[in-house]
């Protein structure tokens, strides 16, 4: 049995954070407060572009900015992926929280 770990409440009546803000009405000032977290809006469409481009620009025969563009494309894409990564990380562990009922403290 889950109890909440504030040495101030204890109390046993504890509940998976998820099913209690899907249970929430819509128009409960909870609803925003235990939200989950938001998914990032990532495109890979410009890292990708700039990646084709800068090997366009290298088959040119400007070597130089072509590899800048390149890397640039492909930096780019390692941040979208990170960001991407730290979001799905933030999910999971809303997911697996719970909200102490007696306190409203989350845990």
């Amino acid at each position: 049995m889950i109890a909440c770990p504030s040495p101030k409440c204890s109390s046993p009546n504890v509940a998976d954070l998820p099913h209690y803000w899907q249970s929430l009405p819509a128009e409960s000032p909870l609803k925003a407060k235990y939200a989950p977290p938001a998914r990032p809006k990532v495109s890979y469409w410009a890292a990708l572009v700039a990646v084709a481009v800068g090997i366009l620009v290298l088959s040119e025969g400007a070597i130089l900015i072509g590899l800048l563009i390149a890397a640039g494309g492909a930096g780019w894409g390692a941040v979208v992926y990170r960001a991407v990564q730290f979001a799905e990380a933030q999910r999971a562990a809303w997911e697996s929280s719970h909200v102490c009922l007696a306190c409203t403290g989350t845990f």
